[in-house]
């Protein structure tokens, strides 16, 4: 998808239109710059110049995101920090090796690893034993400086609520793609009957455009009969989650704690997102930008939905001229 084909873009200027607002692109189309009279403001990415420098280096950083929940008492994952050799300065003397192998035995040998700045599920992998630690760290230093560690957490549900000034406009919860076992059929030839049956859908094409390699090996698997089998561990939207619209007061211990997030990183405008676990609710991470583009096109109302809260962030970065 090219950029200006994004739904962001797309609102943004419909949107602009209506307030008076030229709209620029720059930077390929990355870069959404924005005037009015003097005021000039931008949109980069998914993320609007609404919260300061440091709330988004914050954000964007998820050792930096636990520090800082742990720091004000919100219920988080942690994740804990490990720089490449390349930065030896800020590396200790022995190495990563044994802390990362503290952390693994402490977490009893269930850790996710993961690119400490990534988005989007890519290159997170599941760490269950030695071996695994250590083709994990060398696939993921190949192409970052900083690996985050996480001990895993059973959840059946993750929710992501966008926020705009301590206020919650959206709540979904992201539903994994499934099947359901026969008992002698495996997990790909279930997938295969679903998409004969139902036809292929953009969940169906995230999911496998992006399978890591534990996903794709366990498609292999036979479930048991009248069962249901998730196709991926990882909730992500860009790996085949759906993203099905929920009413914040459903959920109101993880809404509150959502809320709670970001007023601990003084988040104006973002998303958070947080695992239902069996020890309640957590912050997994949060999000400086706010993409709703599997919203707005994959949700009933979804593009109403997304032009409701751009229009919302983009008013509090031009506040509505005075008749």
């Amino acid at each position: 998808m090219q950029n200006a084909d994004r739904a962001l873009s797309r609102i943004i200027r419909s949107l602009a239109e209506e307030r008076g607002i030229c709209v620029q692109s720059i930077g390929e189309g990355w870069i959404l710059q924005l005037t009015r009279g003097e005021t000039v403001r931008h949109v980069y990415g998914y993320a609007f110049d609404l919260n300061t420098a440091a709330t988004h280096q914050i954000a964007c950083d998820k050792a930096a995101t636990a520090e800082v929940l742990a720091a004000r008492g919100v219920p988080h994952i942690p994740h804990r920090l490990f720089l490449h050799p390349c930065m030896a300065r800020f590396v200790p003397l022995k190495g990563n090796w044994p802390g990362m192998l503290a952390f693994c035995e402490a977490a009893g040998w269930d850790v996710v690893a993961k690119e400490n700045a990534g988005t989007g599920g890519r290159g997170v992998l599941r760490v269950r034993n030695p071996v695994q630690l250590e083709s994990a760290v060398y696939s993921l230093f190949a192409r970052s400086n900083s690996v985050a560690l996480s001990p895993y957490r059973e959840a059946r549900t993750e929710c992501r609520f966008i926020l705009l000034n301590n206020r919650c406009e959206l709540a979904f919860s992201k539903v994994r793609p499934s099947v359901i076992g026969d008992g002698t059929s495996t997990a790909l030839e279930l997938l295969a009957k679903q998409i004969s049956m139902g036809g292929f859908t953009g969940d169906h094409r995230r999911l496998l455009e992006n399978l890591e390699e534990d996903a794709a090996h366990a498609l292999a698997q036979i479930p048991p009969a009248t069962t249901e089998f998730l196709l991926n561990w990882r909730h992500n939207l860009g790996q085949g989650a759906m993203a099905k619209s929920i009413a914040p007061d459903s959920a109101p211990e993880a809404s509150d704690l959502a809320l709670s997030a970001a007023k601990a990183l003084n988040l104006m405008f973002g998303s958070v997102d947080v695992l239902l676990t069996a020890q309640g609710p957590q912050v997994l991470e949060v999000n400086a930008g706010v993409m709703m583009e599997f919203v707005a096109r994959g949700v009933e109302g979804g593009q109403e939905i997304a032009e409701r809260i751009y229009a919302a962030a983009l008013d509090q970065m031009f506040p509505p001229v005075s008749a």
